[in-house]
């Protein structure tokens, strides 16, 4: 057993029950932590404990609580500016990382001292644990709270933890607004802490699920799950919001508790010990989580063989099947690394840079909704016209006129469209898109009738896939198995990864020889003109590589032959370790 340790803080007593900590300078290494060189692509992660190797422990110490209190504080002065200290109420969650107590305790402490009211999820004293799409969420279905902090680090090792922040919109911050609550940071000298506080408990959890009822009555009938036997393996906790979902829909939960670190569901899947749950139990699917629960893997006995999907499979799948067998019309929002194998299938398909920050946009920009200069500046948002070559937009116009150009082409004059946004490491939001024609007027108007969910969410597609399933439909019939997808990373800090970018430049819109395999070269950038992915393309197969946004890598993705991809992305690996790192 890993045993967690802290570090003694200390502290000068103030006033009226509160404590102030005075901070020491910050090195070049905490600064670059605070305010990264490549921005986050989902929150702000950092590594809270040092492993200890020898003795099998974490040690929490306090210039890493520090780095945390320094956001933390950042946060609470960027909103109250924002809102001119008006309705200053703010929503903690956590999921199960063994630092959450200590986050929790003390993000309240500082936000408490700062005047706010504090809301915690219905849960043990002393605990505020949700599944962070659920808690991004929260900021759309509580019109008056208008802060929401998630504390975790997904599928990270346990020794990591973070910060999501959500303020107005359920977007992952970034932006102008990101980058000021990092210089505001850097700039705190103390931190005073409220240490007597009375936090309102809201149930959180039950409206998300009920909000995900409500958009799935007008997806599909959810009917098989009645008594059928659903394996849930969270890895870390016990996805209780989940949990009584499937319930609620009469499902009969069988829960793994067993902790996985780290808890990562793609990288990690026992199979020996799934299958031996799964018969005794008479159970053919099991539901695989990460620790937010933003991330998922299917386990599945189907005609008396045991699969494991990922989401690039289970999606495309999950679309596809929709689209054929339930005459779905999708608008198919994806990032630019995740499977294309469901493109075929969509009504128009919408290609964005790595992260919920990029999809969100689309989704405002659909809806009429007024998204940030900043926000729409560094995103990478690219539409496919009619012979599906890519062209790049940075505002609404475009795209609703693509949709409305489809949508008379097929004389189509009121249609309600699955909206669907997802990346390949696991998220996906699900969203209904009406447009009809005013009669009146003869213009064609957007909208939908639920809140608006622009990060990741991606319980809906785990019902529906569950639903179809137990239903009799075979993912692996379900998508073209002669291509095959994956991504794999090479070790890259910061200053390597914006080096690698500059200068891979040099082979921008040329052909490239790699191992005697040529690959045209085509770079994808934001709307300010910076490159954030590199695509090198052949004959059968295109491979991706772009920086890691949650960690020291580069990321590659392959989508190719089945027999021989595995080798041709490792060789695309070395060369470019080889002359660029």
């Amino acid at each position: 057993m890993v045993e967690y340790e802290i570090e003694d803080i200390e502290f000068e007593e103030g006033k009226n029950d509160t404590r102030i900590i005075k901070l020491p300078s910050l090195t070049k290494e905490e600064k670059n932590i605070i305010d990264p060189i490549v921005a986050p692509t989902s929150g702000l992660r950092i590594q809270i404990y040092d492993i200890i190797e020898e003795n099998e422990k974490y040690l929490l110490t306090k210039r890493n609580l520090y780095l945390f209190l320094r956001i933390f504080k950042a946060i609470s002065l960027k909103f109250k500016e924002l809102k001119n200290n008006q309705n200053l109420k703010i929503l903690i969650f956590t999921d199960d990382r063994p630092s959450k107590d200590i986050l929790l305790n003390y993000s309240s402490q500082v936000f408490a001292y700062d005047g706010f009211e504090i809301y915690y999820q219905k849960d043990n004293p002393g605990e505020s644990k949700i599944s962070s799409p659920y808690g991004a969420a929260s900021v759309a279905l509580y019109e008056d709270i208008n802060l929401i902090i998630v504390l975790t680090a997904s599928h990270n090792d346990l020794s990591w933890n973070g910060i999501k922040l959500y303020i107005d919109y359920p977007i992952p911050m970034s932006g102008d607004i990101f980058k000021d609550i990092s210089k505001k940071a850097l700039e705190v000298k103390e931190i005073h802490l409220q240490t007597k506080f009375t936090p309102i408990r809201i149930d959180a959890e039950q409206k998300n699920n009920e909000y995900v009822k409500k958009l799935l009555l007008n997806v599909l009938e959810i009917k098989t799950l009645k008594d059928k036997k659903i394996i849930i393996w969270p890895y870390l906790g016990k996805a209780r919001g989940i949990v009584e979902l499937f319930k609620d829909y009469g499902a009969n939960i069988v829960l793994i508790e067993e902790e996985i670190n780290p808890p990562n569901p793609i990288k990690e899947i026992r199979e020996d010990k799934l299958q031996k749950i799964m018969s005794r139990e008479n159970s053919n699917i099991a539901l695989l989580l990460d620790a937010d629960r933003d991330r998922i893997a299917l386990y599945v006995k189907q005609n008396g063989e045991y699969f494991t999907y990922i989401p690039n499979e289970i999606y495309s799948a999950l679309h596809n099947i929709l689209a054929k067998n339930f005459n779905k019309k999708i608008i198919n929002v994806r990032t630019i690394p995740t499977d294309l194998r469901s493109d075929e299938t969509s009504f128009i398909n919408i290609l964005t840079g790595v992260g919920y920050k990029h999809l969100g946009v689309i989704m405002y920009f659909l809806l009429g909704i007024d998204v940030e200069k900043s926000k729409i500046d560094t995103a990478i948002l690219y539409i496919e016209d009619e012979n599906r070559n890519l062209i790049k937009i940075n505002n609404p116009t475009p795209l609703r006129t693509q949709i409305i150009n489809l949508m008379e082409k097929q004389n189509i004059e009121q249609e309600q469209f699955l909206m669907v946004y997802w990346e390949e490491s696991g998220g996906h939001t699900l969203n209904i898109l009406k447009v009809s024609k005013n009669k009146e007027t003869g213009e064609f108007e957007f909208s939908t009738d639920f809140a608006v969910i622009a990060d990741k969410y991606p319980v809906p597609a785990l019902v529906l896939i569950t639903e179809l399933i137990c239903r009799g439909y075979i993912i692996s019939e379900s998508i073209d198995w002669s291509i095959v997808g994956i991504n794999k990373t090479i070790p890259a800090n910061d200053e390597q990864k914006v080096k690698l970018m500059k200068d891979f430049e040099e082979n921008d819109k040329k052909t490239l020889n790699i191992e005697g395999k040529e690959y045209q070269i085509k770079s994808l950038s934001d709307n300010n003109n910076m490159i954030d992915i590199y695509q090198l393309k052949s004959v059968d197969s295109t491979i991706m590589f772009r920086p890691s946004g949650t960690g020291p890598d580069v990321r590659f993705y392959i989508f190719g032959n089945r027999e021989t991809h595995t080798n041709e992305l490792q060789k695309v690996q070395e060369y470019v370790k080889k002359k660029y790192l």
